[in-house]
């Protein structure tokens, strides 16, 4: 998503003041993140994740997963969330487009996949272009955006988690249980050596976490650099579940050189 401006506020604001400054930069870009809001205005996340469900209360914002948008956005279910993705897509796009052209080099002829919804696992749908490979997803966009007429999609479908528009639910982890996929591809909101792949939703989590233990082959991690030593609230899997990550120079050597020493091939694409 487009980001608030990148001045940050020296002298902490008093909290109407603060949540004043949120309301504007709101208003003007219809959706705020809580990381990119901590940053300008110079206070901890969860400062700004109180003033954020006070706003609500008061009807001025709704909260979405990791940010808000204005109280009005949801009233028009559709375009909000072709703007959610469409702004979410936009935050280190040049970086996602890297680490997922790479990744479809991973797959091979006939591979069954399972891929997982997230912004930079649906680019890889985007890109992935070989004959007779399947792709198991709960990314309800996964028939649209995968154009390749060499490729299999089949949904897990479910329940529509509306906050990450992807399907969840026990039906959705029946289907995946029902297969063994020769490769895993997934995406995770915080990605930590010590506490393993994480996401902010249970359901989502429990989801793909289903799918990492059904891949009978490797499983690839797609994650850009600003993932990586974040934790979320629901583990999907600890780090040493995973065969390879795929990020962009923003890692650093020595988050790099600990990913390694786990077991994890590192593949840094050059995101720059």
């Amino acid at each position: 998503m487009s980001k608030p401006s990148k001045t940050v506020q020296q002298t902490p604001l008093v909290p109407a003041g603060r949540r004043k400054v949120i309301m504007g930069i709101l208003r003007e870009k219809g959706v705020v993140r809580v990381t990119e809001l901590s940053e300008v205005l110079g206070v901890a996340e969860m400062t700004i994740r109180r003033d954020l469900a006070l706003l609500e209360e008061q009807g001025s914002l709704e909260r979405t997963h990791g940010g808000a948008v204005t109280a009005d956005k949801k009233t028009n279910e559709p375009h909000y969330y072709s703007m959610f993705w469409e702004q979410k897509m936009k935050v280190h796009s040049k970086e996602k487009r890297e680490i997922a052209s790479y990744a479809t080099s991973l797959i091979r002829k006939a591979d069954t996949l399972f891929v997982n919804s997230g912004t930079t696992t649906m680019e890889f749908l985007k890109m992935l272009d070989i004959d007779l490979v399947k792709v198991i997803s709960n990314n309800p966009l996964a028939p649209i955006v995968s154009l390749s007429e060499k490729i299999t999609v089949i949904s897990t479908g479910g329940e529509l988690r509306r906050e990450s528009f992807s399907f969840v639910g026990e039906s959705a982890i029946d289907m995946v249980s029902s297969v063994f996929a020769s490769k895993a591809v997934i995406g995770g909101d915080g990605v930590s050596v010590r506490f393993g792949v994480t996401s902010p939703s249970q359901s989502e989590a429990g989801l793909t976490r289903q799918m990492v233990r059904n891949s009978q082959g490797k499983v690839i991690l797609l994650a850009d650099s600003s993932k990586i030593g974040k934790v979320s609230n629901f583990l999907v899997a600890p780090i040493e579940d995973i065969d390879i990550l795929v990020t962009d120079s923003g890692i650093s050597e020595s988050d790099r050189a600990e990913f390694e020493q786990k077991g994890v091939t590192v593949i840094v694409v050059s995101g720059g």
